[in-house]
């Protein structure tokens, strides 16, 4: 089953999420919120997969429930 956020942009996520979500501080090397923005929900999860910096945090944010609006 795929996931909810499946084919959907970072920046469309976050829409649908409250404004504090982005006041997160992410991991020293991990890209900004500007730049996560661009990617997509599969990049998020592959990104987490390898284990890549900020983006375990980023997919638990947008996961989380509490920021939804």
């Amino acid at each position: 089953m795929a996931h909810k956020y499946a084919g959907l942009r970072v920046a469309e996520i976050l829409r649908t999420k409250k404004g504090s979500v982005r006041l997160a501080p992410l991991p020293v090397g991990s890209p900004t919120w500007s730049e996560f923005k661009a990617m997509a929900w599969q990049q998020i999860e592959d990104g987490a997969k390898r284990n890549l910096a900020g983006y375990k945090t980023v997919r638990k944010l947008l996961s989380d429930q509490r920021f939804d609006r």
